[in-house]
Parts: C-alpha cells; structure tokens; sequence
C-alpha cells in the first residue's frame, strides 16, 4: 500500500516559503531594505553580537536554502522519516527566527525597522513544513504498524 504523500507536499510547500521569506526583505534602513542574509551578514561583519553563538547562528542562517534541499531530497528519495525530522528541526528553527523579527517589528520609531514581508513568509512557511512534517510521522507510523 502506497503512502499518503499529503504530508511530504505540504512540508516541501513550507520548505519553498521558507526559502523565499529569507530572500524578501527583513529589514530596512532608510531607503535600503536588507533580505535576511544581508542583515545576517552586516550584523557579523560590524560584530553587533557579542555572544559567540549569536554570532555563529549568524554565519550559519547561509545554510538555510541547502539544509531546505537536503529536506526535499530525502522527502523525494523515500527516507520520509528522516526528511520530517530534518524539515520539522529547520521549521523550528526559521520560524522561531521569523518571529522574533515579527515581534520586534510592532515598532518604526528606530533608525532600523523590521519590513514585515520576509519574516511574515518565513513564519508562514515554517508552519506549514512543520505541519507538514507531523502528517509525514502520522503517515509513516501508521504505514509501518500495519
């Protein structure tokens, strides 16, 4: 009996959110609106961050489109289990991101403000390959106990 690939669709959809939220802008300074990565990138380079892992979170964010197309490969090639578990850990992880910056962005009274549109399709995303990843365990169990 075939699986339900419900799960594995929805997951690869939030996956294609997440990545496309990380390019839109997050942030904006002025006229100049900065995607997730230039800001990541400007924050490490003028050293905001003292803490050393803030700082290597930030040299890390890069990685987000590959470990997103790891997830899918393995969603595609069959090892549903451990692409759920990939997706759900990078969903975790970009949407708990995302919503510190939508948060953060109730506010415009800085120099610095949060453009909503990346963090918002970021957040978005993230849901949805959580959710996504849920019914791809569902399906899987269920699958293996009969």
């Amino acid at each position: 009996m075939q699986r339900s690939r419900v799960g594995p669709a929805v997951a690869t959809l939030g996956l294609a959110l997440v990545v496309a939220g990380t390019f839109l802008p997050w942030f904006r300074s002025g006229s100049v609106s900065r995607s997730s990565y230039a800001a990541a990138g400007l924050a490490d380079r003028l050293a905001l961050l003292d803490d050393p892992l803030a700082g290597t979170a930030l040299r890390a964010w890069v990685a987000v489109p590959a470990l997103a197309a790891a997830c899918l490969v393995l969603l595609v090639c069959g090892l549903a289990r451990t692409g759920a578990t990939l997706t759900a850990l990078l969903a975790i992880t970009g949407g708990t991101v995302a919503l510190i910056a939508t948060v953060q962005g109730g506010g415009t009274a800085g120099v610095v403000s949060v453009a909503l549109a990346g963090p918002m399709t970021t957040l978005c995303g993230s849901a949805l390959a959580l959710a996504g990843a849920v019914g791809t365990f569902i399906t899987a169990r269920a699958g293996r106990t009969r």
